[in-house]
């Protein structure tokens, strides 16, 4: 695609929070109260975020990179990592609420596309390599042709394949990501590139042909060539032509 584009950096599913790696979070309270006066947020039996009407302290991982918002309770994490990963207790106005799970992964690679082929060349088999490791959380491979996709990460392509282009596509949870086409290796491309010299070499002598037919015909300026002259270029003309 290479770039399919990137998907949100963050997403809930029910009382999971999954986080890109590298990107801002925002663990929300969910309905708190209207008149909020004190808050607390802990990262398993941490304390990381202290409101209670004046300043905001932040400790352990949110001495750098927090924010909290006191209307809502809100607390924004910059910049997650994979340690910010785990549960998060929201506290308001005294009254513990709901937790949250943050799961944080990281985007996936660009895949590589690599094919081994038989020496008769009549198949060949496409692989989509990349590094998998379990940070990238659940990664679902699949290869986009030309009007359907397949999943897996190898495909079988014969003589009898029609698609002329292959991509590979890696998706998990926060991200997805293309690699670069691959031209159908079994396509050897002669023919069609040999149709495209002809044709290169044709059109210019047409128009050579076109231009003497017209020019010749004109009494005037036909009568400055000589008779030995004029049968030359006319028989020079179609000697050329019909060795295409």
């Amino acid at each position: 695609m290479n770039s399919l584009s990137q998907l949100s950096p963050f997403c809930f599913t029910e009382k999971v929070l999954l986080g890109s790696k590298g990107s801002s979070v925002v663990l929300s309270p969910g309905d708190a109260e209207t008149n909020i006066t004190s808050i607390t947020w802990k990262h398993g039996d941490r304390f990381v975020a202290v409101w209670a009407g004046e300043k905001t302290e932040f400790f352990f991982r949110c001495n750098d990179g927090c924010s909290l918002k006191t209307e809502t309770g809100e607390l924004t994490i910059n910049d997650v990592k994979m340690e910010d990963s785990g549960e998060y207790t929201p506290e308001i106005n005294g009254k513990i609420l709901s937790a949250l799970k943050l799961q944080v992964l990281s985007p996936v690679p660009k895949p590589n596309i690599t094919h081994d082929c038989d020496p008769e060349k009549t198949k060949c088999t496409l692989t989509c390599s990349f590094d998998r490791t379990d940070d990238l959380g659940d990664v679902e491979v699949f290869w986009i042709l030309d009007d359907r996709r397949e999943k897996g990460t190898e495909l079988q392509i014969t003589k009898d394949t029609k698609e002329e282009t292959f991509i590979c596509s890696l998706k998990n949870p926060v991200s997805s990501e293309n690699s670069t086409e691959l031209k159908n290796p079994l396509f050897s491309g002669g023919v069609t590139s040999l149709f495209y010299l002809l044709i290169l070499l044709v059109i210019p002598l047409i128009g050579v042909g076109v231009f003497l037919i017209f020019h010749f015909k004109s009494k005037k300026t036909f009568s400055f060539f000589p008779v030995q002259l004029k049968e030359q270029i006319c028989v020079n003309y179609l000697s050329i032509f019909h060795s295409f």
